[in-house]
């Protein structure tokens, strides 16, 4: 077994992402795992490494709205052009990379590309390598054989029980997952198309015993990772909440952590949201038992009805009111995300969706604003860049000046255009069918 490193490059945006890498890397390898979150001390580092190290092996997981910073994908060019030299194989993985793997291997330069999950796929990777193994025996992977790119072939998706959600013997931790994959796959969003149609979730025993030791470190928040908080423990085609199963996780959170070590509960906000047809006033109910958060984030996405049926949400902007109506009489303040700019939009959808934020935000919600995104591995990857119209500006600022809306949206408006510039140049690539 030669002597491997592996460098994490870390990035306020993939964090959570990179600290379950870790972990994993951690406990199924015995490679040495170094995280990096100073990208520029990269170069150096390898110099150094170079000395004790038969296999250097750097890791990055990429979002697409990362390519958008000129300055990032110089750097990610130059340390990909550079590998031969320095004598380093770069991975790349996460939703970028799983949506896109032509660009990221022949545009952006990595020597793999980890598709869809990485737990299995990228320490089989570096155990592989590391004995001198065929790296074309790993499956997940993308790369490039005789100049053509070749796929080793999907894995099946993971048990989240099997593996930690942060590495909490480096005392590195955040959010837990208790849930991955949608089974409503909007036309829009990556999530279903990385992590598939099918709900998986963290056990309630597994849970409860990673959130001990953030207890144990004197930690006093507990968040979570879902795509929808209240589908927890949702199977197959289910869609109607199992909301004993949520009561029985967050009782046990209760007992064990918030009344013996004066934790506090955030289920239902940042990094998860609610589907707002789940949000019934039984829902919302239980989640004033128990949370500590003010805030409950909803997807309404568009005040249209066609468009919500276009782009595959599944729920009525009637859904949003009521899920609304439910959030404001438990105490709650609903943040309702809506995203301008979706393909097929039209200036009737716009207008039925500025009326649907008048009417919310009448009702007590604050309103989140986006912009639309092409992102590849969507079926939306390769639609026009969102555009927000003037005078739908005009009336949204109006809003925003009574402290009833906010967001990232103007920024988001330039980020669209710039995926589309990168899909113009061909750093972004035709998607893939696996």
């Amino acid at each position: 077994m030669t002597r491997t490193a592996v460098l994490l490059i870390k990035t306020p945006q993939t964090k959570y992402s990179i600290n379950a890498l870790t972990a994993v890397l951690d406990r199924e390898t015995n490679a040495s795992i170094l995280v990096v979150e100073k990208p520029s001390i990269v170069f150096d580092l390898l110099v150094r490494l170079r000395e004790k190290y038969d296999r250097l092996i750097i890791g990055i997981s990429l979002l697409t709205y990362m390519l958008a910073d000129d300055s990032f994908l110089e750097y990610i060019t130059t340390l990909n052009s550079n590998a031969g030299k320095l004598k380093v194989i770069t991975v790349a993985g996460g939703p970028h990379a799983t949506g896109d793997p032509l660009g990221t291997l022949f545009s952006l330069g990595f020597k793999y590309t980890v598709i869809g999950e990485g737990e299995e796929t990228f320490p089989d990777l570096v155990n592989t390598i590391s004995s001198g193994g065929d790296p074309l025996s790993v499956k997940g992977l993308y790369t490039i054989v005789n100049g053509k790119p070749f796929f080793t072939g999907r894995r099946k998706p993971v048990n989240l029980d099997d593996y930690p959600p942060y590495p909490y013997w480096r005392y590195m931790f955040n959010p837990i997952e208790i849930t991955r994959g949608c089974p409503y796959g909007c036309k829009y969003c990556q999530v279903s198309y990385m992590h598939g149609f099918s709900l998986r979730h963290r056990s309630i025993d597994n849970i409860v015993y990673y959130t001990r030791y953030m207890a144990m470190q004197g930690l006093r928040d507990i968040r979570f990772i879902s795509p929808d908080s209240l589908a927890y423990g949702l199977r197959g085609e289910e869609r109607e909440p199992r909301l004993e199963l949520v009561e029985e996780l967050l009782s046990r959170i209760n007992k064990e952590f918030v009344e013996k070590h004066s934790m506090r509960i955030f289920y239902g906000t940042f990094p998860s949201e609610v589907r707002p047809e789940h949000l019934t006033r039984e829902a919302a109910r239980l989640l004033r038992k128990y949370v500590s958060n003010r805030e409950i984030i909803l997807g309404a996405q568009t005040g249209s009805n066609r468009l919500l049926k276009l782009i595959g949400r599944k729920h009525t902007i009637e859904d949003v009111y009521n899920a609304v109506e439910n959030a404001v009489r438990y105490g709650f303040i609903p943040d309702v995300d809506y995203i301008f700019g979706l393909p097929g939009e039209t200036r009737e959808d716009l207008e039925e969706t500025i009326k649907s934020i008048e009417k919310l935000v009448s009702m007590g919600a604050r309103i989140h604003l986006h912009v639309f995104l092409p992102l590849p591995g969507t079926p939306y990857a390769y639609a026009e860049p969102g555009r927000v119209p003037g005078w739908v500006k005009k009336k949204l600022s109006r809003i925003i000046g009574m402290g009833k809306a906010y967001g990232q949206w103007i920024h988001q408006e330039r980020l669209a255009m710039k995926i589309a510039l990168l899909r113009s140049k061909g750093i972004i690539l035709p998607r893939i069918q696996y």
